[in-house]
């Protein structure tokens, strides 16, 4: 009997040890397994350990840095755009990339349906009182992690782009767990086409209204609550209608789904997390109404964060409290050449309580941080981030500057490898491998 005892103990222990074992294994795996392997409702116990917010600063803003930072020094320029147009839709521009007899001539219309591209799985009632709806964009849901490579591909769809979020993907991002697309990636994968491409910050509902009535459809980055378990997160949507009926704008979402109805307030109130960035692909034939709709901010980078700067102080004296304000205006004041200025916006931003993931999309902290010096915020931010996942280039370049401003060259390039691969096309880090190798 007591052989009996050992043997079922000895046998429920390697049970145990084994189910140990797997548990751990299944912590290991990359999310992207997690989620193909684990029932949905299990999946929030392998989901790392994280803070709920960005980490605060150690030192307390002084009052008196925060007033300056909030009076305008000078007053906002007016802008000087084309006259506003009537909401006639106007015929969208020729597309450079010819689609083949079966695929229809992006056009803009006010249709009775909707396209045979665009069937979607919850029409919004916006779709059936649209002012300006786009045809031509093919959707895509999304795979695991991809909302940037699926916005850019179904955007690349309207001017005949045949190519699928996985051509986008290989490009923007090699490592499928990468956490982020920059706009910028997204822009310079659009040239390489022969398309021409345009980032922009600081739209606003009337902008994005123009454009889309002139036959432009519009990516904007966003925050992103789709889940209360999964909390904040960075999203690009593209826009292509919009029905002042209905107060929305008409989106393609690689998450949601197809023709989206969207109120304008939700749309500025989570652009603005992303300080009201907007991409516009076109025709090269087409960059001279761009420039006529976009007006004087569309290569005058300074006026741009000029008055991206004062926006986001009128802002902030109707809420001086609202965090994302001033990170907006840390990032404006760092493209303005105010560095100090902007790490005690950034600092104040984050004493207020940023979501945890900002910092995954959003790195003027970082820039800001390093260019004031201030090396060892930057080591504790990317070091926070990088015990959440490993899996943003961006953090191992910029800890990886911050150990080399502090002698640490070896580090510097163990981190500056690291990022490269994660994305050997992030020619940041392979610059600065360069300039630290033999």
């Amino acid at each position: 009997m007591g052989f009996h005892r050992k043997w079922i103990g000895l046998s429920l222990l390697v049970a145990f040890l084994s189910l140990g074992a797997i548990w751990e294994g299944l912590h290991r795996l990359p999310p992207r397994y997690i989620a193909r392997l684990v029932p949905e409702p299990l999946q929030p116990w392998f989901w790392p350990a994280h803070p709920e917010e960005v980490p605060t600063p150690m030192a307390t803003v002084p009052p008196e840095r925060l007033a300056a930072l909030l009076t305008p020094a000078a007053p906002r320029p007016s802008p000087t755009r084309t006259a506003r147009p009537s909401l006639t839709p106007v015929p969208s521009p020729s597309p450079t990339l010819t689609p083949p007899p079966s695929t229809p001539t992006p056009t803009v219309t006010r249709p009775a349906f909707p396209g045979p591209t665009q069937a979607a799985r919850n029409t919004p009632a916006a779709l059936d009182q649209a002012d300006v709806l786009l045809y031509g964009v093919r959707h895509m849901f999304q795979t695991w992690n991809n909302c940037g490579p699926a916005t850019l591909a179904m955007a690349l769809s309207f001017y005949g782009w045949h190519g699928s979020q996985r051509d986008t993907a290989a490009v923007l991002k090699p490592d499928p767990e990468d956490k982020n697309v920059s706009p910028e990636e997204m822009v310079a994968f659009a040239r390489s086409l022969g398309l021409g491409a345009r980032v922009r910050v600081n739209g606003d509902i009337e902008l994005l209204k123009r454009l889309l009535r002139s036959g432009f459809p519009v990516i904007i980055e966003t925050g992103f609550e789709p889940d209360p378990r999964q909390g904040w997160m960075g999203h690009y949507r593209l826009l292509i209608g919009y029905s002042e009926r209905a107060g929305q704008f008409i989106l393609m979402d690689s998450y949601m789904g197809p023709n989206q109805g969207v109120p304008y307030a939700e749309v500025d109130r989570y652009w603005r997390h992303f300080h009201r960035t907007y991409i516009v692909i076109y025709p090269p034939g087409a960059e001279g109404r761009l420039r006529e709709l976009i007006g004087p901010t569309w290569d005058d980078d300074r006026r741009m964060w000029e008055e991206a700067l004062a926006r986001a102080q009128e802002e902030l004296a109707a809420h001086p409290q609202e965090a994302f304000a001033w990170f907006n205006a840390g990032a404006a004041l760092l493209h303005l050449g105010r560095v100090e200025d902007a790490a005690t916006a950034f600092d104040q931003a984050r004493s207020l309580g940023l979501p945890w993931r900002i910092l995954w999309y959003r790195f003027e902290p970082f820039e800001a941080y390093l260019a004031a010096g201030r090396y060892t915020d930057v080591i504790a931010l990317a070091d926070a981030n990088l015990r959440v996942t490993p899996y943003v280039e961006e953090w191992y370049d910029y800890k990886g500057q911050a150990l080399l401003a502090l002698g640490d060259r070896e580090r510097a390039r163990a981190l500056f490898e690291q990022a490269l691969r994660i994305n050997p096309h992030f020619q940041a880090a392979r610059a600065h491998l360069e300039a630290v190798s033999p």
